[in-house]
C-alpha cells in the first residue's frame, strides 16, 4: 500500500515509521525539515496525570500513549542510531495559594490510584527535602514519581531518520491540494505535480485548518504559540521537573535549565518576544529563586496545533474511503504522539487497535462548528 502523509512533524513521522515497519510505501510531504516546528521545540515532559481531557475522557488514551513510548523509543533509537535522551524522572507540582492547594489535592484523589505512578502530597518541609532549591513560600505540592521526559528535537530527528532508514521518502515540497476520484482521495498535488497513492493521511499540525477547504469538513485547529528559555546556571541542578500553574522548569541532559511557557493565540507568528521572556523569568523565579543570576543561552518559540476543545483528532474523514487525519494535540504533542500515530495507523490498515479512547477523538464531533 502506498501512503502519502502531509506534514512531517512528530505524528506524521511516527505514523510513517510504523507504516514502514509494516512494509508499506510511504511518502512524507513537508517543505520544512524534521523538528523545525513544535515537535522540535517543545519541553518534552510526558505528564500523563494532568492536562486537557484528563482524567475524563482521555486518561486511558493518555496512559496508552505514555506506555507505548516505553517500547517505541528504544526501537526508534536502535533503527536511527540517534539517542533521544529519554529518561524516567520525577515531577513536582507546586501550590502557592489555598485555592491552588485545594485544586491539587482534589486531583490527587484520582491520581493516586493510577497504576504505574506514585503520587503523594508533600508539605513545604518535605518538598524542600526533595528539591532544596524550591521557593520556601510555597504551601506544598504534589510529588509524582515515575513520569518521563525526552529531548524533543532529538526525538523528532530520530523518528524521521528511522522512518527513512525503513524506506520512507521525504518530499520537501508544500502540498497545495488533494486529488479526488469519486469518494476516494487519489493523492496530493505539489505545484503542478500530482502524486498518487492508495491512502492519504493529514498530519498538518497548526496548519490543519487549511485542509478544511480541501475535504469539505471543518478542521477546527489553531496555532497556539509557546515560548521556552534555555538557561545556564553554574552549579545548579534541579533534580525534578518543577511545575506551577502551567509553567515549568527543569535541568536537562544538555546541561541547561529549560523554563517556560506561554499560551498565545497570535496566528502564525513564531518570533520570540521580550514580553514572553520577562513573563517566563518571573514565573521561573517564583518557583526557583536561586536562578536569578542565570544566563540566557537560547530563547525559542513554536506553534502548537490546538483543537477548539483541547483534544486531538484521530479519525477517518467521513465521506472518503481512504482519507485520514491525526492532529490537534496542543501542549501534549510529544506525549500523545504515540497513541495518535498507532491509532491512525491501525485505522488505515484495518487492524484491531490496543489504543483506548479513540472514540472520543472523532472529527465528526465538530460537525456543528464553523
Amino acid at each position: 500500500m502506498k501512503v502519502n502523509i502531509i506534514g512531517g512533524g512528530i505524528v506524521g513521522s511516527l505514523s510513517a515509521f510504523l507504516l514502514c515497519k509494516l512494509g508499506h510505501e510511504v511518502y512524507i510531504f513537508d517543505p520544512d525539515s524534521p523538528g523545525s516546528h513544535a515537535s522540535g521545540f517543545a519541553f518534552g515532559e510526558m505528564s500523563a496525570l494532568e492536562g486537557s481531557g484528563i482524567p475524563d475522557p482521555l486518561l486511558d488514551f493518555t496512559l496508552s500513549s505514555f506506555n507505548a513510548h516505553k517500547w517505541l523509543i528504544p526501537d526508534i533509537e536502535n533503527i536511527s542510531g540517534i539517542p533521544t535522551n529519554y529518561q524516567v524522572n520525577n515531577k513536582l507540582n507546586l501550590a502557592f495559594t489555598s485555592e491552588e492547594e485545594e485544586k491539587l489535592k482534589k486531583e490527587l484523589l484520582w491520581q493516586k490510584d493510577v497504576e504505574g505512578f506514585e503520587v503523594s502530597w508533600l508539605t513545604t518541609k518535605d518538598l524542600l527535602k526533595v528539591e532544596p532549591l524550591l521557593n520556601p513560600d510555597c504551601l506544598g505540592g504534589v510529588f509524582v514519581e515515575n513520569t518521563s521526559s525526552v529531548e524533543p528535537y532529538k526525538l523528532s530527528l530520530a523518528i524521521a531518520t528511522a522512518a527513512e532508514n525503513l524506506g520512507a521518502k521525504i518530499v520537501n515540497r508544500e502540498v497545495t491540494g488533494l486529488i479526488f476520484e469519486g469518494n476516494d482521495c487519489a493523492g496530493v498535488v505539489t505545484g503542478n505535480v500530482k502524486h498518487y497513492s492508495d491512502v492519504t493521511l493529514l498530519t498538518m499540525g497548526p496548519w490543519s485548518k487549511f485542509a478544511s477547504d480541501w475535504i469539505g469538513v471543518n478542521v477546527p485547529v489553531i496555532p497556539l504559540k509557546g515560548q521556552i528559555l534555555r538557561l545556564e546556571a553554574e552549579g545548579i541542578n534541579i533534580k525534578s521537573s518543577v511545575f506551577h500553574a502551567g509553567n515549568y522548569v527543569s535541568s536537562k541532559p544538555d546541561g541547561l535549565i529549560w523554563a517556560g511557557t506561554t499560551e498565545e493565540e497570535v496566528g502564525f507568528d513564531e518570533t520570540p518576544t521580550t514580553d514572553a521572556r520577562n513573563q517566563i523569568m518571573m514565573d521561573l523565579l517564583n518557583m526557583v529563586p536561586s536562578l536569578e543570576d542565570s544566563k540566557l543561552v537560547h530563547h525559542t518559540a513554536c506553534l502548537r496545533p490546538l483543537c477548539i476543545d483541547s483534544m486531538p483528532i484521530v479519525d477517518k474523514v467521513k465521506g472518503y474511503g481512504n482519507l485520514f487525519i491525526s492532529t490537534g494535540a496542543g501542549r501534549k504533542g510529544i506525549l500523545w504522539s504515540a497513541a495518535m500515530s498507532i491509532g491512525i495507523v491501525d485505522m488505515i490498515t484495518g487492524a484491531q487497535t490496543e489504543i483506548k479512547g479513540l472514540e472520543n477523538l472523532s472529527l465528526n464531533r465538530f460537525k456543528n462548528t464553523n
